[in-house]
């Protein structure tokens, strides 16, 4: 489902990515774990489009340089943090319905998903910042794209909001859904992923699966956060 060849990333001088390589296949789960500075949202970001990257991204066969459009239409994307406005939670899911043309009736259901069927007529800047990473996940569940990228999705969620959201994350995987998930957490990595990318300075250094083996990851990436 996707194929990363050769992704280099330069800004401001300074490398990002340095001929960075990977394969995730459809209906996997795979986690990119690494120290701050590393690159794991720097992938995620060439793989939106973002940054502009030297090598080659494809995903289910389209081309995200030359195909931009069909590549955007095959993912979702949960950041770290959302940035939203000032409109009401449905009236977000309803903006983003009517770009991707998806049915409005469903955004009652995708908003109970998240537990955030009570709050759809609330102000997304009242939200507590876990319940504006609930809402990124209910963008990603409306769009039901084949493809979901995850940036240390709970790590703005209480207990209550991990157990949902892992439990989101699961069912996602039951029905074939590809994700890539950037983390820190072991058990996040280790419940909701089928093999680990060890990303150190740029670079990938190690492919580990199953994710049980996470410590041995953790242990080599604890030589120091890099910027």
């Amino acid at each position: 489902m996707i194929v990363a060849t050769d992704l280099c990333l330069t800004l401001e001088e300074r490398v990002i990515l340095d001929h960075v390589s990977f394969k995730v296949a459809r209906g996997e789960s795979v986690a990119l774990v690494g120290p701050n500075g590393s690159g794991k949202t720097s992938i995620l970001r060439c793989l939106l489009g973002l940054v502009p990257f030297e090598g080659r991204i494809l995903v289910h066969g389209h081309d995200a340089v030359r195909e931009p459009i069909a590549v955007r239409t095959l993912l979702s994307y949960v950041p770290q943090k959302a940035a939203f406005g000032d409109a009401p939670a449905a009236e977000v899911l309803a903006f983003v319905a009517t770009l991707r043309r998806i049915d409005r009736a469903r955004i009652p259901e995708t908003l109970r998903a998240v537990g955030l069927e009570a709050h759809a007529s609330e102000r997304v800047r009242t939200f507590s910042g876990g319940m504006q990473q609930r809402l990124s996940l209910a963008l990603a569940l409306l769009s039901d794209t084949p493809v979901l990228l995850l940036d240390e999705p709970s790590a703005s969620l209480d207990h209550d909001g991990q157990q949902t959201f892992f439990d989101i994350v699961a069912r996602l995987r039951k029905r074939g859904h590809t994700l890539l998930l950037a983390s820190h957490r072991p058990e996040e990595v280790e419940s909701l992923t089928d093999r680990v990318l060890h990303l150190d300075c740029g670079r990938m250094v190690g492919d580990v699966a199953p994710p049980t083996k996470l410590a041995r990851v953790i242990a080599l990436s604890a030589r120091g956060e890099r910027r």
